[in-house]
């Protein structure tokens, strides 16, 4: 049987994506052969062997903030390049899979040749689009391009030859708008054991009895207003006269930095949250460890609440207890007693949660030992075999036949 051949397609940068990393470095662990077309962002080379996966950078750089159409346009861009340089390896050597990893849903179609001639083509569905669409509009825009990109999904999922999304939530969603159960597949974010191992696990710093320092609640990833990060911060304003030595440490970009920088300023705690870039996927642990608790505000906006974060996940198995909003998507993984669920409307719910984390150690050891057990079946190792056989079951369906030899 010849080695399993491997494309992925993403609008973003690798290996700073961390889902799609964990999937390549998956694939060429099972010994397939792995090529990933992505973004280039400076300072990287074009071309690059990353932890065996074949990487080929196009100049494109994502962008925050922009206007909707330009952010239209740079997709269609993408997609033709990537299209490009996906069926000319296809041509050269025939994939048995590639994935797209959204947004947006239709890169897909940068494979149609390759599907056209027998590859099969997986739709990774990181965000579920019409939700996530809808939710960065207002007025009558919101319902607009929840349509528009609803329209684009079913066409999208259609032509997939499979769909895979990262939890039960958007599962639901995508099974409500017609796409069949034996068609989806759940590759959850857990944490990469190889980003975060089990030998750097430890308690926090707090938990120190000779510790004096500040108390670190921690966010890292994409600062979008529907991440909440301005209730975070309104958050340790009201609990700062009662934790004095509370401090928000926050790790991230996007459109809402200066929103959030600028709040810290208007309320007089900017010396107690302190704002940095992101860093290479092996250093998050590193975030993640001088940290005390991490907090995760999201927003009921049609999306958000739908999200389950890889963070959750990463802190959960770094013994670091958290504090969340109250969402279906959080409850579907954690119990209630495994984390402090707050009101994703109400800045005091979590300015309560954190003072009641500041003070009693004895809870956050009790959370993160809770939380802990609750991520124990959804361990990468574990989720990482069944994405390989998932792989595997593409090549037994793709296998080129050999015409059998008549003896002499």
């Amino acid at each position: 049987m010849t080695q399993l051949r491997v494309g992925a397609i993403t609008y973003d940068y690798y290996p700073f994506d961390i889902r799609v990393r964990r999937m390549a470095e998956a694939a060429a662990d099972a010994g397939y052969e792995m090529h990933v077309v992505c973004l280039r962002d400076q300072g990287e080379s074009s071309h690059e062997v990353c932890n065996g996966v074949i990487t080929d950078r196009l100049p494109f750089s994502r962008g925050f903030g922009r206007p909707l159409p330009l952010t239209i346009l740079s997709w269609l861009w993408f997609l033709m390049l990537a299209g490009g340089v996906i069926t000319w390896q296809h041509l050269r050597r025939p994939y048995d899979v590639i994935i797209a990893h959204n947004m947006p849903d239709f890169l897909v179609f940068a494979a149609l040749i390759p599907r056209l001639l027998g590859a099969k083509v997986v739709l990774d569905v990181q965000d579920v689009s019409p939700e996530l669409m809808a939710a960065k509009s207002n007025g009558r825009l919101k319902g607009i391009l929840y349509r528009l990109s609803a329209i684009q999904e079913r066409i999208s999922t259609a032509f997939s030859s499979h769909v895979i999304t990262v939890g039960w939530p958007f599962e639901e969603r995508l099974k409500a708008r017609g796409v069949p159960a034996r068609k989806l597949s759940l590759v959850l974010n857990s944490a990469d054991p190889r980003l975060f191992p089990a030998a750097r696990r430890c308690p926090p710093p707090s938990q120190d009895p000779n510790y004096g320092g500040p108390f670190i609640v921690m966010y890292y990833g994409t600062i979008a207003e529907r991440n909440g990060l301005d209730t975070a911060v309104r958050a340790l304003a009201l609990a700062l006269p009662r934790a004095q030595r509370l401090r928000l440490d926050i790790m991230g970009r996007g459109e809402y930095l200066p929103e959030v920088q600028r709040l810290a300023e208007e309320l007089g705690i900017a010396e107690h949250v302190q704002f940095s870039t992101p860093c290479p996927s092996e250093k998050i642990v590193d975030f993640v460890l001088h940290g005390d608790a991490g907090i995760i505000p999201y927003r009921y906006d049609g999306f958000a609440e739908l999200v389950l974060p890889t963070k959750a996940y990463e802190q959960a198995w770094m013994q670091r207890p958290i504090i969340a909003s109250d969402t279906d998507a959080i409850r579907s993984m954690f119990r209630s007693g495994s984390i402090l669920l707050c009101d994703p409307n109400s800045p005091q719910s979590f300015a309560d949660a954190l003072v009641e984390l500041y003070h009693h150690p004895e809870l956050r050891q009790t959370l993160a030992e809770r939380a802990a057990e609750d991520y124990t079946p959804y361990r990468w190792e574990q989720v990482r075999s069944e994405y390989q056989e998932l792989l595997a079951s593409f090549r037994r369906r793709t296998v080129r036949q050999v015409p059998a030899t008549n003896p002499r």
